[in-house]
């Protein structure tokens, strides 16, 4: 016989719950298997049959790539084979001995069980090399297999001796967690749907609410195993730590650079976000800064945004630098800087560090389910001018460049608007975004232009496309 044991606690209010445990308890406590939200462009890039081009899934380690190709392939219609070449090294080594296309396709047959009209998935493609001289005749000469290829570190698949394949490969770049994929693990699958839908009305109650709970997806970040562990009321902090030290050993071995170098690099990241950042900010010569910061770019780790002015012969300003999940900058920035949070924050120094976190939540958001050689740029209007924006989101099927600027406030004010407003009008633009905490709507309509306010839970880029069609 088993017993059933109900545990009542007592709280002094509903805000004092919240603030002890922003998950929903569920059956077995732990976050639900759930679809990622870029499992829908995998499908169509995979029942695309006039598109026979090689898949490459690309993104950092541990952020859901082999989990998110599985679970795409498991739930279609293709037979399929799947080979982790880090663990599987017998298959491996067997592959990089195939001495031309030809062996390699009578060793997947023979070896490795693989049939035509089928999938072929390897994972950790940059450990065989030699896989990067077939991508051609992966395209052309092999119609009746379709190939994935998915790593963490593709720039070591094709080396500096191997021509990338142009227009032969498709990518997709693997984030962290999303908002809306948080919020479903932590089981708010409505609340999910609703940030979805490019809601033209935000209820205040509601507003605040996924305020809260936005602010624990900037504590603890998107690491799918981070966010499982809070969402089963274990500590994310822990798992982040791990994820760090795992990331830091494989960096150092495979990239031949020292592990010291890399934390160092992750903290000065972290500490500079929103800033622009200079190789003198990192503990080496430049000659070595700029080569971890452009190894660990290709590793998806760092993400830079470079400004730009109207004049490309004037553009030669300093980047800004980010990290590809919010949990990792939380833990290496400044230890002396607390868990910030929107609505609590109110030291003007703790804003400008909520200011650069906030921006690298936007960034996230505005990548997400693009191709990993996907850039976003941001506009200054020239080296004497403090005039900038923080993002321009390239919106070819609406005809637009649409200008972001990222604001950590409750409240918009004129100065906020302003740098937007200059961009539309130099630009001949019509629609213009601040993202900030400030409930959406309006905040500057002329004949010309107008700039909407997103609240930062509903900044994806689908959604400001979707409002960028509105009839302001």
């Amino acid at each position: 016989m088993h017993s059933t044991i109900i545990l009542i606690i007592y709280f002094d209010s509903i805000e004092q719950f919240w603030q002890n445990n922003l998950t929903e308890l569920t059956s077995n406590g732990k976050c639900a298997v759930m679809k990622r939200d870029i499992e829908s462009i995998l499908t169509r890039m995979l029942d695309d049959e006039r598109q026979r081009e090689v898949i490459l899934i690309e993104g950092a380690r541990q952020v859901g790539k082999s989990t998110m190709v599985s679970q795409v392939l498991e739930s279609g219609k293709k037979k399929f084979i799947a080979i982790d070449l880090e663990k599987d090294r017998k298959t491996a080594r067997m592959i990089n001995k195939t001495e031309d296309f030809n062996d390699f396709k009578a060793l997947m047959y023979d070896r490795c069980g693989l049939r035509k009209n089928s999938i072929l998935f390897l994972d950790e493609a940059q450990e065989c090399q030699i896989l990067a001289g077939y991508i051609k005749s992966f395209k052309e000469d092999w119609p009746e297999v379709r190939v994935i290829l998915t790593g963490s570190s593709m720039n070591r698949l094709f080396s500096s001796e191997t021509r990338i394949p142009v227009g032969r490969t498709r990518s997709l770049c693997v984030y962290p967690f999303s908002f809306s994929e948080f919020l479903r693990c932590l089981d708010y699958s409505e609340l999910a749907d609703f940030i979805g839908s490019a809601p033209v009305d935000v209820p205040g109650s509601r507003h605040k609410h996924l305020l809260d709970i936005y602010d624990r997806h900037l504590h603890v970040g998107g690491y799918p195993e981070a966010v499982k562990a809070l969402a089963a009321n274990q500590s994310a902090e822990i798992v982040i730590d791990e994820i760090i030290g795992t990331l830091q050993e494989d960096f150092a071995r495979k990239e031949d650079y020292s592990s010291s170098l890399f934390e160092n690099t992750i903290r000065v990241v972290s500490s500079h976000i929103g800033s622009p950042s200079k190789y003198t900010h990192i503990n080496a010569t430049k000659y070595y800064a700029q080569k971890v910061i452009d190894a660990m770019k290709a590793w998806h780790i760092v993400l830079e945004v470079c400004a730009h002015s109207l004049d490309p012969k004037h553009s030669n300003f300093l980047p800004k630098r980010y990290l590809h999940d919010l949990g990792i900058v939380n833990r290496y920035r400044s230890i002396i800087i607390p868990s910030l949070s929107m609505l609590r924050t109110l030291d003007p120094l703790l804003r400008t560090a909520l200011g650069g976190l906030f921006e690298n939540a936007v960034l996230l958001s505005l990548l997400e389910g693009e191709s990993a050689i996907k850039q976003i740029g941001s506009w200054r209007k020239s080296s004497k001018s403090s005039v900038e924006v923080d993002f321009i989101l390239d919106a070819p099927g609406l005809g637009m460049k649409i200008p972001i600027e990222c604001k950590a406030a409750l409240t918009i004010k004129r100065r906020h608007v302003d740098s937007v407003g200059e961009y539309l009008i130099a630009t001949h633009q019509p629609f213009g975004v601040v993202v900030s905490a400030a409930p959406l709507g309006i905040v500057r309509q002329t004949d010309e232009y107008c700039i909407l306010n997103i609240p930062i839970y509903l900044a994806t880029k689908s959604n400001i496309l979707s409002y960028a069609k509105q009839p302001f």
